[in-house]
């Protein structure tokens, strides 16, 4: 891991619901911050004592929130079910009102919806996953611990045959465990927060156990077997492991961003499907960028552009600038493919893939 600096996001230890069969233990928290009508401000254990008390454990809610300027520093405490805009207010994102409603119409499905937003936001699970599938890490009888209570255990239930040091977990997976959270947070590095080594062991330490709850999710929806083998869905196995072609990383992105009425924002989710491959550009490089490619590739009929609308300050800027296209409608084709790999050179930089 790096040291920090004020390029480096600083990432708490691993935080789920707590009761480890219980994930719509999240939805219900969510339910409840969403029925508020103004945003909380505060820190997340201020906003999550004076809202959640009673709904949800602190340590559960912890995973819920997103990355937030603290100290001068930035600091990830979990997934970004709840977000922190530029003013310090925290919310519910676009992204967990999509999964609330889903789950409230359907609860397997936003129970599913949930499960692959996971694998795709928490770096958390996606180093588990990652060191899993390179057999850097190995479940080691999974049906026991699926069945008994004391979860996941590193040197035992989870043999770390390789990076056991929780210093080198890591270790050459910093982009593809978080690449989207630094396009988010400009930060181009991982380190761990300076206090979450330094807690006594046994007590809020640094463990791998909180994992056990989301193992259990991708059990549940079936994509782990009972023995401990991974059964993906083909594209987000793409994704975990950096092999999404552009069209099929912004298709992916574009739905897990939707709203209730299929709009999304057009900034982030572009610079989300950047940090799929690798990059993290300035403000300036990014712009061009994202100026060309939409050109490119609605030029081409790759990108149907079916409607747009003003947003607010924290969707960023709209297409080619224009405020009143910040929120966007749009179908993706094969052919963005081509649009992409054109445009690249308008980032005038190379080209960081790590994967």
């Amino acid at each position: 891991m790096t040291a920090a600096s004020e390029h480096v996001l600083l990432l708490e230890r691993p935080a789920f619901w707590t009761e480890t069969s219980d994930p719509e233990a999240w939805f219900r928290a969510l339910d409840v911050l969403a029925a508020q009508r103004t945003p909380q401000t505060g820190s997340p254990r201020a906003v999550a004592e004076h809202s959640l008390a009673g709904v949800i454990s602190r340590r559960g809610a912890a995973g819920l929130f997103g990355a937030f300027q603290s100290e001068g520093r930035a600091l990830l405490l979990g997934v970004g079910l709840v977000a922190c805009d530029p003013e310090g207010h925290w919310s519910v994102s676009d992204e967990a009102h999509a999964l609330l409603r889903h789950w409230k119409e359907a609860p397997s499905l936003g129970l599913e919806l949930l499960t692959a937003y996971l694998v795709r936001e928490s770096p958390w699970l996606r180093l588990l996953l990652i060191r899993l599938q390179n057999h850097d890490w190995e479940l080691a009888g999974w049906s026991e611990v699926r069945s008994g209570r004391g979860g996941l255990k590193a040197g035992s239930s989870l043999v770390l045959c390789r990076h056991a040091e929780p210093e080198r977990w890591f270790e050459g997976l910093e982009q593809h465990a978080a690449a989207r959270w630094f396009a988010r947070t400009q930060c181009d590095s991982l380190s761990y927060a300076p206090e979450v080594l330094l807690r006594k062991k046994g007590k809020d330490d640094l463990s791998l156990t909180p994992l056990t709850a989301p193992l259990l999710l991708l059990e549940s929806v079936g994509w782990l077997t009972r023995t401990g083998q991974l059964t993906l869905p083909s594209e987000l196995q793409a994704d975990l492991a950096g092999r999404s072609t552009p069209a099929q990383a912004l298709t992916e992105i574009t739905s897990g961003h939707a709203d209730v009425r299929g709009f999304v924002a057009a900034e982030p989710v572009l610079r989300e499907l950047l940090a799929t491959f690798g990059v993290s550009p300035s403000d300036e490089a990014f712009a061009r960028w994202m100026d060309a490619l939409v050109d490119q590739a609605v030029q081409k009929g790759a990108l149907e552009v079916l409607d747009a609308e003003p947003g607010q300050a924290r969707h960023g800027r709209g297409l080619h600038a224009d405020p009143a296209r910040k929120l966007v409608r749009w179908v993706v084709h094969s052919e963005f493919n081509d649009a992409f790999q054109i445009a690249w050179s308008a980032l005038e930089t190379k080209r960081e893939l790590t994967r």
